[in-house]
């Protein structure tokens, strides 16, 4: 990694993730969050909740945007046509 940028960070966290089949997901869910309470020691864990809840969500927005980056995006009278059916 050549950026320490949280913004970079979290896309090519996302980049990796999506190699990883989704099946496999919470297992690695349960990697991370193992390896983030070994590494921090215990009176700093609950002051780290927030960014901790941060980044996953950061991470989540990214992986979203991903999934979408090659759509193309509705007409007014289509999203309005789309939500009625809905």
């Amino acid at each position: 990694m050549s950026n320490n940028s949280p913004t970079i960070f979290a896309q090519e966290l996302a980049n990796e993730l999506d190699k990883i089949p989704e099946q496999y997901w919470s297992n690695l869910l349960q990697i991370i969050r193992l390896f983030r309470e070994s590494v921090t020691p215990e009176s700093e864990n609950h002051s780290q909740d927030s960014a901790i809840v941060e980044a996953i969500e950061d991470l989540g927005l990214v992986h979203a945007m991903l999934e979408v980056k090659h759509e193309k995006p509705l007409s007014l009278q289509e999203a309005l046509a789309e939500m009625e059916r809905a």
